[in-house]
């Protein structure tokens, strides 16, 4: 009985220590449902045709579209959201060329004109002042201990699995008498 309460009691240090002492660096994954995206044909449009298990919300999260704007293109009310297997749904549309001339232009001859002395409207140049340091006070304890949500959340989530972890073995698991 002994092992298993020392057992409990790393565990339960371990799950208390493991949120505040770690920071999880989330970056954003694109495209994490399993669609492969289409890349965008010659003239910069982007057609995506619809297989067997998917839907609006995925198509538009791996593409980083609403799926409204998605329905808008296929010439399909905003708030429609039905697609069928084998439908071809466009994405984003051509990219329109700009014209460019042809035409370069002449170049005029510029004739040298004498430089002309213009005094300055500031009799006397004067100096800005230089901006002075605001002090700021370093961040309180309660500040530090709960600024971080992601970390009070796990923290939380950890005594709640803790106090779980001893309800099932002490409660549970006591010998009759």
């Amino acid at each position: 009985m002994k092992i298993v309460k020392l057992l409990v009691l790393a565990c339960c240090a371990l799950l208390i220590a493991l949120p505040l002492g770690s920071t999880l660096a989330q970056t954003p994954t694109p495209n994490t449902y399993g669609i492969l995206t289409s890349t965008p044909q010659a003239d910069g449009a982007i057609y995506h045709v619809v297989q067997a298990g998917e839907n609006l919300w995925v198509i538009s999260n791996a593409y980083g579209i609403p799926g409204s704007e998605i329905m808008v293109l296929n010439g399909n009310s905003p708030e429609a959201e039905e697609v069928y297997i084998g439908q071809v749904l466009l994405i984003r549309r051509a990219n329109t060329p700009t014209p460019t001339s042809n035409v370069t232009p002449t170049p005029i001859p510029t004739t040298p004109q004498p430089t002309v002395f213009v005094p300055s409207r500031t009799p006397i140049p004067t100096k800005t002042p230089l901006p002075t340091p605001t002090p700021t006070q370093p961040p309180s304890t309660a500040q530090i201990l709960f600024g971080d949500s992601q970390k009070v959340g796990l923290t939380m989530a950890a005594i709640s699995l803790v106090g779980l972890v001893l309800v099932i073995t002490f409660g549970f698991l006591k010998k009759p008498r």
